[in-house]
């Protein structure tokens, strides 16, 4: 790919293994790493707990992210054309940029919100979603 922007998309690609790294981590690390992270009550209850629920979520959450390592890999050319690239691109970055653009929205109710950690990651949120809609223009537009 020749496209001057494909350093988004390379930046996506990283915060997607980041994301990755972190979810499987937090299967060894136990229920601080759920804690740290900002698991709903209900994961980090069941990493205390020892059941399935956080270790299964966690892993899941993994493999969608492993998913948008492989798509930003392919809109940067590193890897194969894999199917439904240009939707699966779109679809990856509507859900981050909306996951990033809730906060202001969702803080206004619930003041626990109001926190650093959550207005970083709706920063990272925002730069992934940023990333995987730059490797949709490259795909559509071809480079």
């Amino acid at each position: 790919m020749k496209s001057t922007n494909t350093g988004w998309v390379y930046l996506a690609m990283l915060i997607a293994i980041a994301g990755v790294i972190i979810h499987i981590g937090a299967v060894f690390g136990g229920p601080a790493w759920f804690v740290f992270f900002g698991a709903p009550p209900n994961i980090v209850a069941s990493a205390r707990a020892g059941t399935w629920l956080a270790p299964v979520s966690s892993l899941i959450i993994a493999g969608l992210m492993a998913l948008c390592v492989l798509y930003a890999a392919s809109a940067v050319g590193l890897l194969r054309r894999v199917p439904l690239l240009q939707p699966g691109l779109a679809g990856m970055a509507i859900i981050c940029l909306v996951r990033a653009l809730l906060l202001p929205f969702l803080a206004i109710d619930h003041p626990e919100l109001r926190n650093t950690f959550e207005v970083v990651s709706a920063l990272i949120w925002a730069t992934a979603g940023v990333g995987f809609a730059v490797g949709f223009g490259i795909t559509t537009s071809g480079g």
